[in-house]
């Protein structure tokens, strides 16, 4: 008989826009570029179905190489932890539900990059669902000068402390005026990466407020989360998504050499929340990390149930 450990394990990873690691952070939107933009199709792409939650990604295989312990201890770490919160997002999840949360940012969105003052800048198409292919054929099918895509991601940090939205962002040329201020110049009518005039990310964190008397824990914080409204949920997402497009019509405008990715940290006014008190929520014990996790049984198989089969694979 064999022992065989089953275990699945979801991690999420965020959003890079890289092609190598000498790829520059971003590429700025060249002065001169600027005023051949009369006209500028821009679409929101924001296909997460709903909140999630990073977590903390257990990494002492990488300093034991070669050696199968640290590999499985890795497992059962993230396994854990991957459990722990997703305990903490399913009230948050059930709150959210009927939430178009989606929608509410793309009218922050709009809002600001309207009243931004940017040349050609019209209303953003909210796109929930990217088949492949969909960015070349866009490009292909417009009639306006440039095309700009933004991508949209939310998630919590792994303390719960604060909730994060990722944005980037990169414009196209359609208007061959435009390819000079590509940034890798060409002429070959494949869409690729480098043939951007502008990309960067940004980031907006909206923090819980801070504890009084001593720092909240994980579970606590992921309480709070809980308890609050659709509305009080949506009110933060709302803020986030006027300050990353505020910092974004700022950046279009720069001819410096930027800085790369912009941390902003979301200041909600409070006269427009609610108070915020940590409620009294049932969670098991080990959801708050003061006791360890249920022991994870290894599944006893037969040899013959070894043979190979074909993989798949699933995203969480």
């Amino acid at each position: 008989m064999r022992y065989v450990l089953n275990m699945s394990v979801a991690i999420s990873a965020a959003l890079m826009l890289s092609a190598c690691a000498t790829t520059p952070v971003k590429n700025n939107l060249h002065a001169d570029a600027r005023p051949l933009i009369k006209e500028m199709d821009s679409v929101l792409i924001a296909t997460q179905d709903e909140l999630e939650a990073d977590i903390n990604v257990s990494k002492l295989s990488t300093y034991a190489q070669g050696h199968f312990a640290p590999i499985l201890l890795d497992l059962g770490i993230n396994i854990f932890r991957t459990h722990q919160a997703n305990q903490l997002m399913k009230p948050i999840k059930e709150t959210m539900v009927e939430s178009d949360y989606k929608n509410v940012m793309k009218a922050e969105l709009d809002y600001a990059l309207q009243d931004s003052n940017l040349e050609g800048m019209g209303e953003l198409e909210l796109l929930r669902y990217e088949e492949l292919g969909f960015r070349a054929r866009y490009i292909r099918e417009s009639d306006a000068d440039a095309v700009m895509f933004i991508d949209v991601k939310c998630k919590f940090t792994p303390k719960f402390d604060k909730l994060r939205v990722l944005s980037s962002v990169m414009i196209f040329p359609v208007d061959p005026a435009l390819s000079p201020y590509k940034e890798r110049p060409d002429n070959d009518g494949i869409l690729e990466f480098e043939d951007n005039i502008y990309r960067n990310q940004f980031a907006a964190f909206i923090p819980l407020k801070e504890a009084v008397d001593k720092p909240r824990k994980k579970s606590e914080n992921g309480e709070i989360w809980a308890a609050m409204t659709e509305e009080q949920i949506n009110i933060r997402l709302k803020f986030a998504a006027r300050k990353l497009a505020e910092v974004i019509a700022d950046d279009l405008r720069l001819d410096a050499v930027p800085k790369g990715v912009k941390d902003v940290v979301v200041d909600i006014p409070e006269e427009e929340l609610p108070s915020e008190v940590i409620p009294e929520v049932d969670l098991p014990d080990w959801a708050t990390g003061e006791t360890p996790p249920p022991a994870i049984e290894p599944e006893i198989v037969s040899e013959s149930e070894l043979e190979p089969k074909s993989a798949s694979a699933s995203e969480t």
